[in-house]
């Protein structure tokens, strides 16, 4: 087997790097089991509140993780180095994105150690049954951590900025790997292989069911990453089905959406769609049409602007119609809500096939 590359910062003292080497056996054993527990999570049934998933299992097994990455970041790899190497990695700390992830979750690894707050996940998507059901946890956004956390002092600055801008609201795997990621790119010798071979042990995590895309080892892209070419090759490739028919617009953030269905082979199917997205659709030959109040049916065309126009007048100007069998305008938005924040969501949205 050819030796393995010296990496960024390559930890040269031999007793720091025997820490770095069981720092990041660590980091990978309790990376398996924050998915674990992730995948077998309780919840109950409450009569008021509906579903409750009970997280804490998971926010449990993050801490020895955020230990790690601290002494990883701090004694192993920045101790390690020349005065001007430890100017040269914080300077990688600050412009990496995976960096930035190491950084920012300093913040929570300070609050776990030395303030009173919990350090706690959230989760809004589930899948599973009634027992046991997998959550993909994701840390609190910045604004929305306790206040002890955020007027803290003693965690410099940098570190608040690092989490707002990489770490609070992305999912807790995502930000773990990241930073499983970092640490081997700054020197490979630190994580274990597989005797023999070139293959990182505990990766690739344990498979559970899954709908769209999980990211189960260090060297795969993240979900913002996947989520990112998976809408734009959505947006690149005009909706499935024979055509659709506007009923609905509402602004949101500043933006007018566009709703209705789309006509496939047996059924009609809803759509939720931004207007220049509309525009694009209709500039590839996919074929748009709007129905008024007074049921008339207008072909949707579209300038080089992106401006949508119905039978030639503003598509803007035309009063639409809100059939009996559509839903309401706020069912849109829900709709809509879904498709602005999950790629997976607004693919199929747009290219489920026919059935």
């Amino acid at each position: 087997m050819s030796p393995r590359p010296t990496g960024l910062f390559p930890v040269v003292d031999a007793e720091r790097h025997a820490k770095g080497r069981q720092k990041m056996h660590g980091l990978a054993l309790y990376i398996s089991h924050v998915w674990e527990a992730a995948a077998t999570t309780s919840t109950s049934l409450c009569r008021e509140h509906g579903m409750e998933v009970d997280t804490e299992r998971v926010a449990l097994e993050t801490a020895p993780a955020l230990a790690a990455i601290r002494t990883l970041d701090l004694e192993v790899i920045c101790n390690s180095q020349s005065h001007a190497d430890k100017d040269r990695y914080r300077g990688l700390l600050a412009s990496d994105s995976q960096g930035q992830v190491v950084r920012g979750l300093v913040l929570l690894r300070n609050a776990d150690i030395h303030l009173p707050a919990t350090v706690d996940v959230q989760t809004d998507r589930i899948i599973g049954g009634l027992n046991h059901v997998r959550v993909f946890p994701s840390w609190q956004p910045y604004d929305q951590l306790p206040d002890a956390i955020r007027i803290s002092t003693k965690t410099g600055s940098g570190v608040h900025a690092a989490y707002r801008a990489a770490v609070g609201g992305q999912l807790v795997m995502d930000t773990l790997l990241d930073a499983f990621a970092f640490f081997r790119r700054c020197d490979p010798t630190l994580a274990r292989y597989v005797p023999g071979t070139d293959d990182l042990e505990y990766f690739p995590l344990k498979q559970y069911i899954s709908h769209d895309y999980d990211r189960r080892h260090p060297d795969q892209p993240s979900r913002p990453q996947i989520e990112a070419e998976v809408r734009m090759r959505a947006q690149q490739t005009p909706p499935s089905g024979k055509g659709r028919v506007i009923l609905h617009s509402f602004s949101s953030t500043g933006v007018t959406i566009y709703c209705g269905t789309t006509i496939r082979s047996y059924i009609e199917m809803d759509f939720t769609e931004p207007e220049d997205q509309v525009a694009r659709d209709i500039q590839a030959g996919y074929p748009y049409v709007a129905v008024a109040a007074d049921a008339t049916r207008h072909v949707v065309s579209a300038d080089g602007g992106n401006r949508l126009f119905a039978d030639g007048s503003p598509l803007a100007q035309l009063p639409l119609c809100t059939p009996r069998e559509h839903p309401h305008t706020e069912i849109c938005r829900e709709r809509w809500q879904a498709a602005a924040t999950d790629a997976f969501e607004y693919r199929d949205q747009r290219h489920l096939r026919d059935c």
